[in-house]
């Protein structure tokens, strides 16, 4: 499956809201979890269909619904109609290839955030997108993965053991932090790219190799898929920061604006390492390009020595009866006599000239 953009085969020619998943599946049953919650209670469970999962929203009580799995048409078409959610919001959710996007619903009183969730594929050399959609209400948060993933294992952990802001029933407090939960671990990956930049540049000084090349254009790729993830993630956080939606309170502004400020550091990161590895590789190529020309430097200087002794050779190798050296009697000593000094005398120039 291609990283940048997918296949659209199945929704080729179909009309707009047309619900058809377009992705990858990647979890054989669609799975539910649901965290309702307020100040002094919290219960968690497991409900086997998408309405008894919303029929748990209440009232003075924040519901979170984590659907796990996209693949669900039939579950999706389901959701939208509880929640009375466009048919061509239904279908960007169901576009996994779709970009990171915030969308208000004035009349439902509804936020929408589609953006993308970052993990390393099982290699643990390339990083893989899936994509998160939250749907955001009164009282309730739905959030949408491909699949189980960790990611917000801290915000459910910080639920059951606290009672502070989370526990809040607001559901903008709710969506910022899932979404600061995401972009730390955008943060983490990019500190193991940094590292990974100060090694290969103790490997470029020290070890070129063949494969330091195609660790470089590893990294030059993984920080341009970040880049394609992160720019109009820097888009929709302004957006949420300057959204009137009354859903979204004064005091959670706050926090909005810190949430920018780590996309925008995330943003500026990857700008960052990838002029540094545009640099490495600039390096990398003269220090490949430099011992090359050091070695064609050693063999010219090898070749201009041994041309003069070539030409002395060629002359007394001629075919000529009546060659004065030949009747000598010591001749041959005389010949090895000239060719040492004459390479002699072009090393010792050569060097005086600092040719190599």
């Amino acid at each position: 499956m291609a990283r940048f953009i997918k296949m659209r085969l199945g929704a080729r020619g179909t009309k707009p809201g047309s619900l058809i998943f377009i992705g990858e599946q990647k979890t054989e049953q669609v799975s539910i979890q649901v965290m309702k919650f307020d100040r002094t209670m919290l219960s968690e469970e497991t409900p086997g269909t998408i309405e008894e999962a919303l029929g748990m929203i209440e009232d003075g009580y924040m519901t979170w619904i984590n659907i796990f799995g996209l693949h669900d048409t039939e579950l999706v078409r389901s959701l939208g109609e509880q929640l009375n959610i466009d048919e061509l919001m239904l279908e960007d959710i169901l576009n996994t290839d779709h970009r990171t996007r915030l969308t208000e619903e004035e009349e439902e009183g509804q936020l929408f955030f589609i953006t993308k969730l970052l993990s390393k594929q099982e290699s643990g050399k390339k990083l893989e997108a899936e994509q998160l959609s939250i749907i955001t209400g009164k009282n309730y948060v739905v959030t949408l993965q491909e699949r189980p993933l960790g990611h917000f294992d801290p915000v459910r952990e910080r639920i059951r053991r606290s009672k502070d802001r989370i526990r809040i029933i607001h559901s903008d407090y709710l969506a910022y932090a899932l979404l600061d939960t995401m972009v730390d671990s955008y943060l983490d990956l990019l500190a193991e790219i940094g590292a990974l930049i100060d090694e290969m540049e103790e490997e470029i000084l020290h070890h070129t190799g063949k494969e330091t090349s195609g660790k470089l254009y590893l990294l030059r790729t993984e920080l341009n898929y970040m880049r394609r993830i992160v720019l109009p993630l820097k888009e929709m956080t302004f957006a949420f920061l300057k959204s009137s939606s009354g859903l979204i309170r004064g005091d959670t502004k706050e926090f909005i604006t810190d949430l920018h400020e780590h996309v925008v550091l995330a943003y500026e990161s990857i700008e960052v390492y990838y002029s540094l590895v545009a640099d490495q590789l600039d390096v990398y190529n003269s220090m490949i390009s430099n011992r090359s020309n050091e070695i064609m430097k050693v063999l010219t200087v090898f070749a201009a020595i041994f041309i003069p002794l070539t030409f002395i050779a060629g002359i007394y190798g001629m075919n000529f009866r009546r060659i004065p050296e030949l009747e000598m009697e010591y001749g041959y000593l005389y010949f090895w006599i000239l060719i040492i000094s004459v390479a002699i005398g072009l090393f010792i120039y050569f060097r005086r000239k600092k040719w190599f």
